[in-house]
């Protein structure tokens, strides 16, 4: 699957992800998220913002299954 489609279905796939996806999916915004919001890469705000609501949708997925952060 391309990057593409992860970024427009991000949202969608939520329900239908097993827990270990969810961590992955987690991972992979926590990342993003730190990278678009650091020092000396050329700070990108809005791509921060929207990695940190993508988290906290993963997040959310989580505890509605009673799912523990790891």
């Amino acid at each position: 699957m391309g990057r593409w489609k992860l970024h427009a279905d991000w949202y969608a796939d939520l329900a239908s992800l097993s827990v270990e996806q969810l961590r992955d999916r987690r991972s992979l915004a926590a990342q993003r998220a730190a990278h678009a919001a650091a020092r000396g890469t050329g700070r990108n705000p809005k791509a921060a913002r929207q990695w940190r609501q993508m988290l906290r949708a993963v997040d959310d997925e989580l505890l509605r299954r009673g799912i523990r952060q790891a």
